[in-house]
């Protein structure tokens, strides 16, 4: 018998807090988990260090499960051709600006997809959620955290991504609909968002 979503988390109330990069708090967090839903803190936009500086300050705050969040978007593919002329588009922007535009281009936030430090921390820290916003991870990385015991997530924007959710082994989709604040956790942004209610 598969169990309800409640005692899955080990839950007393049916509320999880949106893991919301640059927003949530380890304080927001435990006070969620604390009153009985799941708090959530976000690592996407961190490397492997704060990560575990952000677990280990929830688990200062509360024993009670909470949720950490990765982003799985897929990895920039580097394109010489395309990175010099956004380049040239910028310049006189940082010139209005009074600043100097970068040399190059480079990703803000490393994709979980190929973080091995950063799985490295969830395999140690065990969290007992981990969820993943803009993809999936590949079917190793998903095994090594059910092997640890870590209960997982992730967010799909339409049916066809839920299906990929269902399909990886994930233990609940996160439907996240059109109305949805903030950014979207679209899989594939080049394919267009499917704008699904829920």
């Amino acid at each position: 018998m598969t169990p309800d979503l409640l005692s899955l988390l080990r839950l007393d109330l049916p509320i999880i807090q949106a893991p919301m990069a640059g927003v949530s708090t380890a304080a927001l967090a435990a006070a969620v988990s604390g009153a009985g839903g799941l708090g959530s803190i976000s690592v996407g936009a961190g490397d492997a260090a704060q990560g575990r500086t952000a677990i280990a300050d929830v688990r200062r705050l509360t024993d009670r499960p909470f949720n950490v969040n990765v982003f799985c978007h897929r990895p920039a593919q580097a394109d010489a051709a395309r990175e010099a002329a956004w380049l040239d588009y910028l310049a006189p922007h940082f010139a209005a600006s009074g600043a100097r535009p970068p040399a190059a281009l480079r990703e803000i936030y490393q994709s979980f997809v190929d973080d091995d430090a950063m799985l490295e921390v969830l395999l140690e820290a065990r969290p007992a959620v981990v969820s993943f916003h803009f993809g999936l991870p590949d079917a190793g990385r998903i095994q090594a955290l059910k092997d640890a015991g870590i209960v997982l997530l992730a967010s799909a924007t339409s049916v066809a991504e839920a299906r990929q959710v269902e399909a990886a082994g994930i233990d609940a989709v996160v439907a996240q609909g059109y109305e949805a604040g903030g950014h979207r956790g679209l899989f594939d942004p080049e394919r267009g968002d499917p704008a699904i209610g829920t």
